[in-house]
Order: C-alpha cells, then sequence, then structure tokens
C-alpha cells in the first residue's frame, strides 16, 4: 500500500501479509461497515432490509452481540454476518482511506527478481500509459547505482507519445528504446540477421534487466519469429539472470506469442472497462471461477478502477488501486 499521489516512494506506507493460518491472533479485523461496504446494496435486497436495519446489524457485529431469538433481524444478522466473515478474509477495500492505494510496482533492490508480466488490452486500453507509469516511478525512486537498465522493444518506440516520459534526458542512460519496425529494418541497411544481433541480440545479454516487448506482433514480418523465439525463452530463463521480462498484447489467445506467458507470467493485468468479455473469459478459463461469478468481479473491479492486477503465483488474488480480492 501506498501513498496516493506520491511517485518517490521507496517503501510502501503499509503491507498486507497474507497467511495460511487461521488463527484469531493472525486474523483480519475491521469495521463491519467498512467491510460491507461494497455489497450494501446486495446484502440490502437479498435481506429486505433498510440502510437503518443495515445500520443496526453491522453495529452488533462490530460488538460482537447478536439479536435474541424473536428479533426479525435474526435471519438478517446471520446472512450479513455470514459474508461478513467471508469478505473480512477474502478481500480488502480501501474506498473510505482516499490517501492510500495498493500499487503495483517493480522491487526497489537490484537483487530482487522483478518477476515476468503480461499486460492484455485493446488498443487504446490503457496498457502502455500503465506500464510506462510503472516505469517512471521506479526511476524516480531508486538511486542511480541501484537503477536497472530498461529496453523497450517496440515498433512505436519511436513515434508512440505514450513513452515521452521515458524519452527525458534524465533517463537516456538507463533507458534503451528499440524499433523493430518495417521501417526501421529497411533504414538500417542490414539484412534480418545482422539486424536482430546488432540491434536486438546483444542488448539482452547482460543481467539485471527490465525487457519490455510491446506489441511485437506488428514488428517488420521478418523479425518476428525471432522475436517470438526469444520473448518465450527469456520467460523461462531470464529469471536466473535476474531479468525482468514484460508483454503488452491485444489479446492472451495470441498462439506462441502468449501461451507460454500464461505458464510463466507472475502478474497478469487486464483493462476491464475496455475489454470486459476478454476479462471474463480469461478468470473462467484460468482460474475456473463460475460465469456469473466472474462477470461480478469484473463489473466490481471495472466500476472502481481502469486496470486489475491478477497474482497467479500464491496467494493468487485480484487487485487494482482500491480493491484486492483473494480467489
Amino acid at each position: 500500500m501506498y501513498k496516493r499521489d506520491s511517485d518517490t516512494s521507496k517503501r510502501p506506507a503499509a503491507t498486507v501479509y497474507f497467511s495460511h493460518n487461521v488463527s484469531e491472533e493472525a486474523s483480519n479485523h475491521a469495521e463491519a461497515s467498512g467491510v460491507l461496504e461494497l455489497h450494501r446494496d446486495f446484502l440490502q435486497k437479498k435481506n429486505q432490509i433498510n440502510s437503518q436495519e443495515f445500520a443496526e446489524i453491522c453495529e452488533l457485529i462490530d460488538d460482537e452481540g447478536e439479536p435474541d431469538g424473536h428479533d426479525p433481524l435474526r435471519a438478517s444478522f446471520w446472512d450479513v454476518k455470514d459474508h461478513y466473515d467471508r469478505y473480512l478474509k477474502r478481500e480488502m477495500w480501501l474506498g473510505d482511506q482516499p490517501e492510500y492505494e495498493f500499487r503495483l510496482e517493480f522491487p526497489r533492490r537490484k537483487e530482487d527478481w522483478p518477476g515476468s508480466m503480461t499486460l492484455f488490452a485493446n488498443s487504446g486500453g490503457g496498457k502502455t500509459y500503465f506500464l510506462v507509469s510503472m516505469l517512471v516511478r521506479y526511476l524516480k525512486s531508486v538511486p542511480d547505482w541501484q537503477k536497472r537498465r530498461i529496453v523497450y522493444l517496440s515498433p512505436e518506440a519511436t513515434i508512440d507519445k505514450t513513452l515521452e516520459p521515458l524519452r527525458k534526458k534524465k533517463w537516456q542512460l538507463w533507458y534503451d528504446q528499440v524499433d523493430v519496425s518495417q521501417d526501421a529494418l529497411k533504414k538500417s541497411g542490414l539484412d534480418v540477421g545482422a539486424f536482430y544481433e546488432s540491434h536486438i541480440s546483444n542488448k539482452l545479454d547482460d543481467d539485471d534487466l527490465i525487457v519490455c516487448f510491446d506489441d511485437y506482433a506488428d514488428a517488420a514480418p521478418a523479425l518476428v519469429p525471432m522475436l517470438t523465439q526469444k520473448y518465450n525463452s527469456m520467460l523461462r530463463v531470464a529469471r536466473h539472470r535476474n531479468c525482468g521480462i514484460i508483454s503488452l498484447q491485444h489479446t492472451y489467445s495470441g498462439g506462441k506469442k502468449t501461451s507460454q506467458s500464461l505458464q510463466s507470467n507472475s502478474k497478469i493485468i487486464f483493462f476491464p472497462r475496455s475489454s470486459h468479455a476478454r476479462c471474463v473469459r480469461f478468470l473462467v478459463d484460468h482460474l475456473q471461477l463460475k460465469i456469473p461469478e466472474a462477470k461480478a468481479l469484473v463489473r466490481r473491479f471495472g466500476a472502481l478502477d481502469r486496470h486489475m492486477v491478477i497474482s497467479m503465483f500464491s496467494p493468487v488474488c485480484v487487485f487494482n488501486s482500491k480493491y484486492l480480492h483473494l480467489l
């Protein structure tokens, strides 16, 4: 958890921990009204209670009390209490703390592995902006001697305005953009093999890199098979050289271009406002959620923020800036 609008934080303001230990001492504690706020309308409709009755039930939960045997709210209390116990263990919502947010960040220490991730969205969905924001925060918050070099491969490396913050002169020692478009290949005067060796392969041989493959399916056609092979290979072995591998794609059904990423990624980022159906399908196909549950979850995330981050390593969870949900 970080303070909102703080781009130079070297460490989080607070850390959320997960444990398989379900003892009372290790469990989460929070007021019922805050835990249930996101589900208030659903619970009131389900139990046919008004806002005053809902508030009364929340007070009973906080006071660890319960209605007597003849109280008309008794059945509603136990239903709401059951949801409260479940949500308390499976989710966190920061809507009542506007100064804080959950944030996906690169590790600040160079010796810590950055992980691998893929961002899926339609054109204009926000994937490049999300990644650039992460990279800029990283560069701002890490001392020069600890910074990793960023190698950014894209057929739009020189013309994409979203990348402008990374092209600033102060980052030129750590940001290396590689144009893999057909025009760049033609202007180089090199054949495909020589271009790949001099402009791509040689730059990816170092340790401690952050390597970004941005829509490389749109690169020069002769380069695409080489980039695909390199990307899939780095997903499997680059962690041994402490390199983080990031890909930006339009769809997770991209054949050889995405099949390995779904096996190796530590994080997958979707953008539910621009690709609602794709998010639902992924949760159903790859995380075995039922369709109604997946639809409700994606609608909730889409209403709260533009992105949703899926952590594929244990604990498997989904989160955005305000909401975290364990699966």
